[in-house]
């Protein structure tokens, strides 16, 4: 029988968080932190990173945040968001894998992330409980220092929970 491998990405240009399920275990995770002055620099630094691990575990699907619509950032912040997943789905057609491209608010919801709160709706909350459901359910060890810290792993939590809410393992 072969092995079911399946690939979670959380991308954006200052982190991309990695995922990969084997068979609906969680076997690796990892952060792609990509050096480089501007957006596109730091893109093109963690495209190799990126292929290699594509090419290492041989995903049959990749799953990945989708652009939210609706951004604090503005314009300039989706025209970012949508270039780092142009970036994504060419390396992933590089190397003939398919994604599937999932909304922030559907990928939550089927873990049942937010609590129906209006502060719940926050965006540090949310990376917050990604952190704290990804090493509840994982039993990992991500670290939250503080809103907004650069050390916070919420993008490898989050990358983990988008696979996760696909494949069903958290309901």
């Amino acid at each position: 029988m072969k092995n079911k491998v399946y690939m979670g990405i959380d991308a954006s240009t200052s982190c991309t968080g990695v995922s990969v399920f084997i068979n609906n275990k969680l076997i690796y995770y990892h952060a792609i932190k990509p050096i480089g002055d501007n957006w596109r620099d730091r893109l093109f630094h963690q495209g190799p990173e990126l292929s290699s691990i594509i090419q290492k575990y041989k995903p049959t699907k990749i799953y990945m945040e989708d652009v939210p619509l609706q951004t604090a950032g503005g314009l300039k912040t989706l025209v970012i968001l949508g270039g780092v997943q142009g970036f994504v789905y060419g390396i992933a057609a590089a190397n003939n894998v398919p994604i599937e491209f999932i909304s922030p608010t559907v990928w939550r919801s089927r873990v049942k992330l937010f609590d129906g709160t209006q502060e719940g709706k926050k965006r540090n909350v949310l990376k917050y409980k990604a952190i704290e459901m990804a090493n509840h359910y994982f039993n990992l060890n991500l670290k939250w220092i503080s809103p907004n810290s650069k050390y916070n792993e919420d993008d490898v939590a989050e990358a983990i929970l988008i696979c996760a809410s696909m494949l069903g393992i958290i309901q």
